[in-house]
C-alpha cells in the first residue's frame, strides 16, 4: 500500500508538469504565430505587383491595432501609397498621393478590375 502511495505521489507532478509544459509550449506557439508579420522587402514585392514604379519609401504603420506597410511608390510621375497587410500581406488600398477629392484607386481590389494603366491585373 506504500508503494501505491508513494508511486502516487512521484507521477502525479511529473503528469501535472507535463501538462503544464504542453499547454505552454502551446499558448507560446500561438503567440509567435500572432506577432509574426511579413518583411519590409515584401511588402514592397506585393506593392509593386500593384503599381508599376519605383519604390521611395516603406514603413510599418499602426492604424486602429491593425499593423500595415505604407509602401510609397512613384509611378510617371504620379505618387502611390499602397497599404499592405503586415500580418496577411493583401494589399488594403491604393491611393493617388495629393488627390484630395477622396479618390481611390483600389478598394480591397486584388482581382486587378477597375486599376488604372499603372497597375497589374
Amino acid at each position: 500500500m506504500k508503494r501505491i502511495i508513494l508511486l502516487a505521489v512521484l507521477l502525479l507532478p511529473v503528469s501535472f508538469g507535463g501538462i503544464f509544459h504542453a499547454t505552454y509550449a502551446h499558448t507560446g506557439h500561438l503567440e509567435k504565430a500572432e506577432n509574426k508579420r511579413i518583411t519590409e522587402k515584401q511588402a514592397e514585392e506585393i506593392a509593386l505587383k500593384k503599381v508599376k514604379g519605383e519604390v521611395v519609401r516603406v514603413k510599418l504603420e499602426t492604424d486602429d491595432g491593425r499593423e500595415y506597410y505604407e509602401v510609397i511608390i512613384q509611378s510617371s510621375g504620379t505618387v502611390y501609397e499602397v497599404e499592405v497587410d503586415a500580418k496577411t500581406g493583401q494589399v488594403v488600398e491604393v491611393e493617388k498621393e495629393g488627390s484630395h477629392d477622396g479618390h481611390h484607386d483600389d478598394h480591397d481590389d486584388d482581382d486587378g478590375h477597375d486599376d488604372d494603366d499603372h497597375m497589374d491585373d
